[in-house]
């Protein structure tokens, strides 16, 4: 009795063991076999396309040049808060113009394809941007503005280009639509966190300017996905038929904004955003000067604390 007592407990406690295994395990092997399944059926580049462009080029890329600017316009332009504020501004210009970059990938096709030129141009314009602000010295500001206005179009234009790949994709492919936004925002995310984990390392080693060069490398990505991407030839385009399809796709983007469902959670973004103060740029020149009359540690911690305790101030 003793023995088959002795006997169950052993083999109860390789069972255990076998199904923890199995499940650390699974902790790895459950992504990589969904990996696999959206690269067999949108094929491998497409799913390589969202995470360089997502999660290098937006997320690590974002983060990195978000933080280098900071400094870049701080240290090495010697601009003030106010003056890097309306910069901030003008670089972020070819972001609102997002819809004019939607409709020239859906409209005008470059050599027979829809998405591989625009991915194409995206990454040159990024790493010629990107390397005029890493290797020039004395880079007049007029020029630094122009090159970082450029780089932020670079990124726009490749985030425009992929999420119409992933519209067609979740056309073609509905019941994984819900697969490519987790994808889209797991690879975000991912990026992101781990860039602003590094970005102020970098920026204490080699500087705004050495963090402009390694951005040159998120563009190269982008660059390669314009070569790689697996995209159907369009042989024989009538390009007179360019300014029609522009005119139809305004009335159809008119038609839609004239919609009550859309056009008033645009109003409220709208006017949320343009009325809220942002006083990032005077905070980030408040906290990072060097003079005795910058932030000690203690005025941080209670700045934080006072902006902890205000949401929770409002429920009373």
């Amino acid at each position: 009795m003793m023995k088959e007592e002795n006997l169950e407990e052993a083999s109860g406690d390789t069972v255990e063991e076998h199904e923890s295994k199995r499940g650390f395990c699974g902790c790895f092997c459950i992504p990589i076999h969904w990996f696999k399944m959206l690269a067999t059926e949108m094929h491998w580049s497409f799913v390589l396309g969202v995470v360089v462009v997502y999660g290098i080029s937006q997320g690590l890329g974002g983060a990195l040049s978000r933080v280098g600017t900071e400094y870049y316009m701080k240290d090495v332009q010697k601009v003030q808060p106010s003056e890097a504020q309306v910069y901030a501004g003008i670089t972020s210009i070819p972001w609102l113009v997002k819809p004019l970059w939607g409709l020239l990938t859906d409209v005008l096709p470059i050599f027979g394809y829809r998405r591989r030129p625009y991915f194409i141009f995206a990454g040159f314009l990024g790493v010629i941007s990107m390397l005029l602000l890493s290797l020039h010295e004395k880079l007049h500001l007029v020029l630094a503005l122009m090159s970082l206005t450029a780089g932020s179009a670079g990124v726009a234009i490749a985030d425009v280009t992929i999420d119409a790949c992933v519209a067609q994709n979740s056309i073609n492919h509905p019941s994984l639509a819900a697969d490519m936004q987790s994808l889209c925002a797991l690879s975000s995310s991912i990026g992101a966190l781990v860039g602003f984990f590094m970005s102020g390392i970098f920026v204490h080693l080699i500087g705004p300017k050495g963090v402009f060069g390694l951005l040159t490398i998120p563009a190269g990505l982008v660059f390669l996905i314009g070569i790689l991407l697996d995209e159907p030839y369009m042989p024989n385009f009538d390009y007179r038929q360019v300014n029609q399809r522009f005119i139809d796709a305004g009335k159809a983007m008119w038609t839609t904004l004239k919609c009550p469902d859309v056009w008033r959670p645009c109003l409220y973004m709208y006017i949320s955003i343009a009325v809220s103060l942002d006083i990032h740029e005077g905070m980030f020149y408040w906290y990072t000067q060097d003079s005795k009359d910058g932030p000690s540690f203690s005025q941080v911690i209670d700045l934080a604390i006072i902006f902890s305790w205000t949401p929770s101030l409002e429920n009373f």
